[in-house]
């Protein structure tokens, strides 16, 4: 799909080799560009314009347009179908559209190369927005990229450019290659080089599942790609692994050396003879280690870490290795022993499991997890002590990754302490400090090398454990202590003087503030952790700080909102142009989405969260689940309950695969799908019942176990189950001292109508409404409200009850027709029930009870509810 570029306004379709094996070529024939459609243009420019799709696409068309969207102009056509710059109204920006042949084999092509995409989530790979059937053609959607092709944008080029480039296209494999599949037509025409300067992969519509490389020949794979750049094995038509795409680059990446007129140091080249080589055996182990190795500059010297805890790790290998003692690359346990034993890890978990049903279930999660680290951080210890022995690693290189896999040590160290000392009170903190510790994969990646040189590293140690620390507080929710080893590490930064990791450590700091209840204080600290940031081009900093403080505004409802959001057009550009800012980029889109569900926007916070969500896709651990709150959010801002229900049900799947299934944070996802998204009565009290349940494990969350027990009250009395309603809100009660609403439910269904409506009363008086207030604010006086009105008509005061039950229905219809999520149609539906049987009581405002009794009829239908209650309903809606 190199097609999909479109240089300084000029369509670019480049002449290249075939796909799927055929000796075609793509055209480099192209129309004139169209203009673009835009409201009011004339009649006689519109009718200009059909002309010119018709003639594209070989029929008339009277609305330029090709289904929702807006063609300006072709870019290029290739053996699958042709790509145009089009305009998604539905996406609100410029697409590349590209329309696939009518042939059915076409068709599952394209298909399959929606689904591939769809699998990746990558800044070096281009995503797909949308795929579908119009007018018999299947047409993908795709990010509009503006630039050139390797091919193209290799003139004039340094090695260090290229070899740049190619890492950032290599890393796209990589990512295929995790989830299982093989492009098998990289080429230079099938990368582009954005005008933002990240590289993106394209064209996968000859990817495939990668096979397992022992099997049979028997039924040969179909040959596809392109010859110059196939592997072997393809031609063959024998296994095809992803070290098929490593030929592949490799070739590339030699043919660009060439083009370029630059002859490659000599450990390039033994990296590309090696990635080239004819048996797939003989190339790397995979394609990150061909990555590594080309990331890799043996010229400098060995020399020690002359810092603390640093110091030792360096030692211990430099020391096993000249001693010759036992393999000190098979030691690297030993070494992480040093912050944790893994004696005391398991004395530590065992006291967990005895610290309740809660701590019984958390202790098989927190194993797993911290078995899980210390393997990966034993591998790249390894992998860096075998580095370090044959000579490729060294100098600045091997500090920075000594560095690295020390923070891993002090990381755990950290965790240790706080398992520890655990108490029921605080275990759902641990999950959350385990998730914090940081990758040890990040401590071979080639960026760690490309960072600006900086102090010593013995100056930078104590500072780094520090910000260690106090990201596992952050993680644990630990806010109080972790903002005082954050603010100590800014001070000790600030007398450093060095940028990126004065920026660091304000970031943390404000993190750290903005949970605090004085969240206001949070605000400077970002907004000075931006600018350092930017000064220091720290740039994935700086959008990070800049989306945090854009966080905070939102929630304290700040009036310098607005001011703040004007800087969004710089920032976003910014994070874009990172590729590696997939984490900033995920709370920057998250945080704008919120800005916007805030001022009620929900198209522009659906899109905003959406892009949240799709970042979020490749991220892991603490930053996984982070952003999977972006699922939840996306559902406050989506009127489509089956796809807000679909997020949710992620976003509880991915928080129960790292929390745990009875964490917190896990349970008030579910909370929320089951209160917000599913209708059926039934089902509701099916969901919530479990959640619950689990909530009770939690001393600490009273109050969310107090709503989720009023919440299920509510649904078991609609269905006609009175006695167990009842004991829903007493445990509700017996949850939570301040469950003001369960309490008065209580009085009201133990017979005490009078009392129950007084409390009713008084927690109403004691919520007025204020000037501005938000619909979430205006959901619990509204509830307390419907609450009065039950009341006053089991007392008999029917009047009272017919005012106050008017002003929940009349609240609650403005809130649902904004905001219809499920529990508040459930309110709204139980209002017109007790407004329905209060009219008719009176015997007044007939047109009104039958209004009402219509609508809560419709409505008991369509949840299930209460049979009895529903004949009632219908009665007093007449025939």
């Amino acid at each position: 799909m190199s097609e999909l570029i479109d240089n300084a306004g000029e369509a670019a379709g480049p002449a290249g080799e075939s796909m799927a094996g055929s000796a075609d070529e793509v055209s480099g024939s192209t129309p004139e560009p169209m203009a673009k459609v835009r409201p009011g243009e004339a009649a006689g420019e519109l009718l200009a314009q059909a002309r010119v799709l018709g003639a594209l696409f070989g029929e008339q068309s009277t609305v330029g347009s090709f289904g929702r969207f807006q063609v300006l102009k072709r870019l290029g056509a290739g053996g699958m179908g042709v790509v145009y710059e089009a305009y998604d109204p539905d996406l609100a920006r410029g697409v590349a559209l590209k329309l696939v042949n009518v042939a059915a084999r076409d068709r599952e092509a394209a298909l399959a190369e929606a689904k591939a995409l769809a699998r990746l989530s990558h800044p070096n790979v281009v995503p797909i927005y949308d795929v579908g059937l119009e007018r018999d053609r299947v047409y993908l959607v795709m990010e509009l990229v503006r630039g050139k092709t390797l091919r193209e944008w290799l003139v004039g080029r340094t090695l260090g450019e290229i070899v740049t480039v190619y890492q950032q296209a290599g890393a796209a494999l990589a990512a295929a290659h995790d989830v299982g599949l093989v492009h098998r037509d990289f080429k230079p025409d099938n990368a582009i080089v954005g005008d933002d300067g990240r590289v993106r992969v394209v064209d996968f519509g000859l990817a495939c599942e990668a096979d397992d490389p022992a099997r049979t020949t028997t039924e040969p794979r179909g040959v596809a790609g392109t010859p110059r750049f196939m592997a072997p094995e393809i031609k063959a038509g024998t296994a095809i692994t992803p070290a098929a795409d490593q030929y592949s680059f490799s070739v590339a990446l030699a043919d660009a050396f060439e083009i370029a007129k630059l002859s490659p140091p000599r450990r390039i080249a033994a990296v590309i003879e090696r990635g080239r080589a004819a048996e797939p055996a003989d190339r790397f182990a995979s394609m990150r280690d061909l990555l590594r190795a080309l990331a890799r500059d043996p010229a400098r010297t060995w020399r020690l870490v002359v810092a603390g805890s640093v110091v030792a790790s360096v030692l211990a290998i430099a020391g096993y290795l000249q001693h010759g003692r036992i393999d000190a690359c098979e030691r690297g346990a030993d070494q992480l022993d040093g912050g944790w034993s893994r004696a005391a890890r398991s004395s530590a978990l065992d006291r967990v499991a005895t610290l309740g049903r809660y701590g019984q279930s958390l202790r098989p999660l927190l194993e797993r997890d911290l078995d899980a680290h210390a393997s990966h951080w034993v591998g790249e210890y390894r992998a860096a002590c075998l580095d370090r022995r044959r000579g490729t690693e060294a100098g600045t290189r091997l500090d920075r990754r000594m560095a690295c896999l020390q923070r891993g040590i002090d990381a755990l160290a950290a965790v240790g302490a706080l398992i520890s000392d655990a108490e029921p009170a605080n275990l759902a903190e641990l999950p959350r400090a385990v998730q914090s510790m940081p990758n040890p994969a990040s401590c071979s990646d080639p960026d760690l090398f490309a960072a600006e040189v900086g102090p010593p590293l013995r100056d930078l140690a104590p500072v780094q454990r520090q910000l260690t620390h106090a990201r596992i507080l952050v993680g644990a929710g630990r806010y109080e202590q972790a903002l005082a080893d954050a603010s100590t590490a800014v001070a000790a930064a600030r007398s450093l003087g060095y940028g990126p990791v004065l920026a660091e450590a304000l970031v943390l700091q404000g993190r750290a503030l903005a949970e605090v209840p004085d969240r206001k204080a949070a605000l400077p600290i970002l907004a000075e952790a931006t600018k350092v940031a930017l000064s220091s081009r720290a740039d994935a900093l700086a959008v990070e700080a800049w989306a945090r403080r854009l966080g905070v505004l939102v929630t304290v409802r700040e009036r310098d909102l607005d001011r703040v959001l004007a800087g969004v057009d710089v920032v976003e550009p910014l994070a874009e142009r990172i590729a590696t800012a997939t984490y900033p980029r995920a709370i920057l889109y998250n945080n704008l989405g919120n800005a916007a569900l805030s001022r009620d926007d929900k198209d522009k916070a659906r899109e905003y969260f959406d892009r949240a969500r799709i970042e979020s896709q490749s991220l892991t651990g603490e930053d996984a689940l982070e952003l999977a709150k972006a699922r939840a959010n996306a559902e406050l801002a989506s009127g489509d309950r089956a796809r807000a229900d679909d997020l949710l049900a992620g976003a509880a799947i991915d928080l129960a695969a790292g929390l745990g299934e009875d964490h917190p944070e896990t349970l008030l996802v579910r909370w929320m799908r089951g209160s917000l998204t599913i209708e059926d009565l039934r089902q509701v009290d099916s969901f919530l019942s479990p959640v619950c349940g689990a909530y009770e494990l939690h001393a600490a969350q009273a109050a969310q176990t107090a709503q989720c027990w009023t919440e299920l009250g509510l649904v078991r009395w609609d269905l006609g189950e009175h006695q167990i309603a009842l004991g829903a809100m007493q445990r509700a009660m017996v949850a939570s001292s301040k469950a003001v609403e369960a309490a008065a439910y209580v009085t009201l269904w133990e017979g005490n109508a009078g009392a129950a409506a007084q409390q009713f009363a008084t927690a109403v008086a004691a919520a007025p409404p204020k000037p501005n207030e938000s619909w979430l604010a205006r959901v619990p006086r509204t509830r307390l409200t419907l609450g009065l009105g039950r009341a006053r008509r089991q007392m008999g005061d029917l009047r009272g009850a017919s005012e106050a039950l008017d002003r929940a229905r009349s609240d609650l219809e403005l809130i649902v027709h904004d905001h219809p999520d499920t529990m508040c149609q459930r309110l709204l539906g139980r209002a017109r029930v007790e407004l329905a049987i209060t009219l008719s009581a009176m015997g007044t405002r007939v047109p009104e009870r039958i209004a009402a009794a219509k609508a809560a009829a419709a409505w008991l239908r369509r949840v299930r509810g209460n049979p009895d209650e529903l004949n009632r309903v219908e009665a007093l809606a007449g025939p």
